[in-house]
């Protein structure tokens, strides 16, 4: 309860006898209850700091969002990325992403310069204020050691650990899907300070869509919410879409449509959505991780499902529909349909939830049964939580991490593009999002299913240099054999221990050509 006053009204529009906005006087005495909440949430941005690691994972959606930050600090096109988009290989990559989560990066990068280091703790601070919001969501429901427990759950869970060494948007979406929840719980939709708070809400609907596309999820759960918590189509609800709405409008104006080619990804089946049914409940049973073995996880994910259950059943009772159901319906539905599998990040909203539904089980529990020792169950309980969590930090990595900017190899790949090639080559690349990043050259992506097509995609975008490494598998079976099968049209310009680079010659050239000049080669030591 108590961090959550830091949310008082005075940084919101006012709200008359709205009991859900604590109206303190300025010299309320601060509640004690509340320091061990903040120590929590101090030890927890503590942690989450020293333990940042250098470099970038393989998975490049961040060099997409850093390249768009990079463009709007530099005054150049949003969209001007580099990145050749692929309709044939639509799930890697829509050709631009929205632009607010670009927006919140440029500060840093105008800063910092292409520094993750300094946008990971920006991630950092989004999760800080997403643990803030969910104390001022749930402030009434839970006493303050069931809240402590709450945050310390979510706050330590390796889950959100992880994702601090991603410069993605899904921690910022979090936070704007929470604060979106909270200011929509709290508004009055009478008085006089009602079209205010429909501004705010408004201007939050348009961050969570312009952060995650999927973000529309939000105003269909707000639409939700009005027509059966009110009857009607509320206009608090019509101002709030409007002014979304108008949002929208304006940052396709200013930035473009790029987002807009998530729709060729939109393609469901019934058995993409028979197979997302199946997934989708097997990865949030690693929701505890699998430190201890799966016997454990899946016990203890048994165990705090029962209890979240229950908790559900004493929420429904008391609070009945909140916004935050009303968010996570429309949701998970958009998850379900989505056909490429995106694994516990889609699931991300949905924990905060789950770990508050499983604290309320654990805050119910003695009305529930008059046995003594029932008493100690929440203890039991989150001190195997917290086993499991100390066991997977055990095993986690703290170093550098080995890939794309953290892999030597890589880095002298880059170096060897931006002195031996001119800037309008294009290249293909299995991580052609970081290629561009990284050596300002345009790159594409090739498409796996349709290997016969490959000379014919690759002549169409007027591809110069193909680069190729035995560490992505589909490398190995796709592009390593049409490397073999065409090599009197290419030439190898460049070799390290990871990657060989490829040049494409025409037709003349490589007739012409009866001995191809060495390659560079670099090995480390």
């Amino acid at each position: 309860m108590g961090v959550s006053r830091l949310f008082s009204g005075r940084f919101l529009p006012s709200s008359p006898g709205n009991l859900r906005i604590p109206q303190e006087k300025s010299n309320a005495k601060f509640p004690q209850y509340a320091w061990p909440q903040i120590i929590a949430l101090a030890a927890i941005t503590l942690f989450y700091a020293v333990t940042l690691r250098q470099g970038t994972f393989w998975a490049d959606d961040y060099a997409l969002y850093v390249h768009h930050a990079e463009n709007i600090a530099k005054g150049r096109a949003y969209a001007d990325t580099g990145y050749i988009y692929n309709p044939a290989v639509a799930d890697y990559s829509p050709r631009a992403y929205p632009p607010v989560f670009p927006l919140l990066l440029t500060p840093v990068y105008r800063g910092f310069g292409l520094s993750f280091y300094a946008m990971k703790f920006e991630i950092v601070g989004f999760f800080v204020l997403t643990l803030l919001v969910v104390a001022a969501y749930w402030e009434r429901a839970l006493d303050w050691p069931y809240m402590l427990a709450l945050l310390c759950i979510l706050g330590f869970s390796p889950i959100f650990w992880a994702f601090k060494d991603s410069v993605v948007a899904d921690i910022p979406f979090l936070f704007f899907f929470y604060l979106a929840a909270w200011v929509g719980q709290i508004a009055p939709r009478e008085g006089s300070s009602w079209w205010k708070w429909a501004l705010v809400s408004g201007s939050l609907l348009y961050l969570c869509t312009g952060t995650r596309t999927v973000g529309l999820a939000v105003v269909a759960g707000l639409l939700l919410y009005e027509v059966i918590h009110y009857n009607k189509l509320t206009r608090f609800f019509v101002l709030s879409l409007t002014v979304c709405t108008m949002l929208l409008v304006t940052q396709r104006l200013v930035f473009g449509a790029g987002e807009q080619s998530y729709a060729d990804q939109l393609h469901p089946t019934l058995a993409s959505v028979l197979a997302n049914i199946r997934v989708y409940p097997h990865d949030f049973t690693a929701l505890w991780t699998r430190s201890l073995g799966q016997i454990f996880s899946l016990a203890l994910f048994a165990l705090t499902t029962v209890l979240a259950c229950y908790g559900f059943v004493g929420h429904s009772r008391k609070s009945g529909l909140t916004l935050i159901e009303a968010f996570l319906l429309p949701y998970l539905g958009i998850v379900i349909l989505w056909p490429s599998k995106q694994g516990i990040r889609f699931l991300l909203p949905l924990i905060p939830f789950y770990a508050y539904l499983l604290v309320l089980g654990l805050q119910e529990l003695p009305s529930y049964t008059a046995l003594k020792w029932m008493k100690m169950a929440p203890a039991i309980l989150l001190l195997m939580i917290g086993v499991s969590y100390i066991a997977a930090f055990r095993r986690a990595s703290y170093g550098t991490i080995r890939q794309t900017n953290g892999s030597p190899a890589f880095k002298q790949l880059c170096r060897f593009i931006q002195d031996h090639t001119n800037k309008n080559d294009i290249f293909v690349f299995r991580r052609c999002r970081a290629l561009s990043l990284f050596t300002s050259r345009p790159a594409a992506l090739y498409d796996l299913k349709h290997q016969d097509q490959l000379a014919t995609y690759f002549t169409n975008i007027h591809a110069n240099y193909i680069v190729a490494s035995p560490i992505f598998e589909e490398d190995r079976e796709v592009l390593f054999p049409f490397i073999r099968s065409h090599s009197r049209l290419l030439n190898e310009v460049y070799r390290n221990d990871d990657f060989q680079v490829y040049q494409i010659l025409d037709s003349a050239t490589a007739s012409q050509s009866t001995s191809a000049t060495p390659p560079v080669s670099v090995h480390n030591n």
